[in-house]
């Protein structure tokens, strides 16, 4: 792996990192728009999940209390199987599909948060948080990018920005970990994943650091606007890679 290629993977895990902190959600949709024309996919997938249950597990080391698991267990149950029957269906596709299928999830997920966030109200129950978990289980299976549909319900559901994120942290720690499991037994963590990922471990730690700082006192829904704006531009890359 050269300089550039290093510092291009660093820096967009810092930036990913950091908005993952601020708004529970992000790191994945950030990594993806870049790291697959740094990396074969299915390691890109790999190490966002990896840099992602990082994050997790040191936010909640200091937030674990503010966890709501009636709203969380939903969710989980069926994040998990998705998530896992997603790793495998992802098992030898091709790889030109799944990049060309991010590039229109990542679009989709722009021009929602863009245009559409604050006009759409979904009422938080067991059922929602049923569909929420299948589709966020589903997408970060394939494309390591599940934070929106499970943000949108407990965003609905919670009663503080602490419990909404501890609540989020805790759903992404229990998929990652299986999603995690499913691609080592399917091969795909492999030595080199796990290399890239101790050299991506400093610049996940900074953006900690720095996230936590800015978590309550920046306009979080300003902060997801600017980013999924870009993400629509990085979709269109990747649509027509």
């Amino acid at each position: 792996m050269n300089v550039l290629t290093l510092a291009l993977l660093m820096s967009s895990a810092a930036a990913g990192g950091i908005i993952n902190t601020v708004c529970g959600f992000g790191l994945g949709a950030v990594a993806m728009s870049v790291w697959p024309y740094l990396m074969p996919y299915m390691q890109s997938v790999s190490v966002v999940t990896l840099c992602g249950l990082t994050i997790d597990l040191l936010l909640l080391s200091s937030t674990y209390r503010f966890i709501s698991w009636k709203k969380l267990v939903p969710c989980l149950i069926c994040g998990m199987i998705f998530s896992s029957l997603s790793v495998y269906l992802s098992v030898g596709a091709a790889e030109k599909v799944l990049v060309r299928s991010l590039g229109v999830i990542l679009i989709a997920l722009g021009v929602y948060s863009v245009f559409f966030s604050g006009r759409i109200r979904i009422k938080a129950s067991p059922f929602n948080g049923c569909i929420a978990g299948a589709l966020a289980g589903t997408f970060s299976g394939l494309f390591s990018v599940g934070g929106p549909p499970v943000a949108i319900y407990l965003l609905a559901g919670t009663d503080s920005n602490s419990e909404y994120r501890a609540t989020l942290n805790a759903y992404f720690c229990f998929i990652n970990v299986s999603t995690t499991w499913a691609r080592w037994r399917n091969g795909i963590i492999t030595a080199q994943v796990l290399q890239v990922w101790l050299l991506l471990a400093a610049a996940v730690g900074l953006s900690i650091l720095v996230g936590n700082k800015v978590f309550h006192k920046l306009d979080g829904a300003k902060l997801r606007k600017i980013v999924y704006a870009y993400l629509i531009f990085s979709g269109v890359l990747l649509l027509f890679r």
